[in-house]
């Protein structure tokens, strides 16, 4: 499952809560994911229903670094966070957040303060 971050666009992006997402690829399912459009219009609804946002989409890349691969951006959306936690011997090592540019070409780095 890859859960979309439910919660407020200001005065900064914080993360209310998850909302499941399945994960629609058929092979590959370890290395790759691709969120069907169906779940993401759902889930912006259910968002908006409850008062908030869909901030964006959270995965994580086994036994790579907490940044966007090549592959990531194929399926980018233009306002979201793509927060990315790198994974090693099952265990969550660092995390990431980023967001596609205003010329839609590159991710950039986003500030992530993580509240308990």
């Amino acid at each position: 499952m890859l859960p979309f971050l439910i919660g407020t666009l200001t005065p900064q992006r914080r993360v209310r809560r998850v909302l499941p997402a399945p994960n629609s690829v058929d092979e590959s399912r370890r290395s790759r994911y691709r969120v069907d459009l169906v779940e993401i219009i759902q889930a912006g609804e259910m968002a908006h229903h409850e008062g908030f946002d869909l901030l964006g989409i959270y995965h994580s890349h086994p036994d790579n670094p907490p940044q966007p691969s090549q592959i990531d951006p194929q399926f980018p959306w233009p306002t979201y966070t793509y927060l990315i936690i790198s994974i090693g011997n099952r265990v969550s090592k660092d995390v990431g957040a980023w967001q596609l540019s205003k010329d839609e070409c590159m991710f950039r780095s986003e500030d992530l303060t993580i509240i308990e």
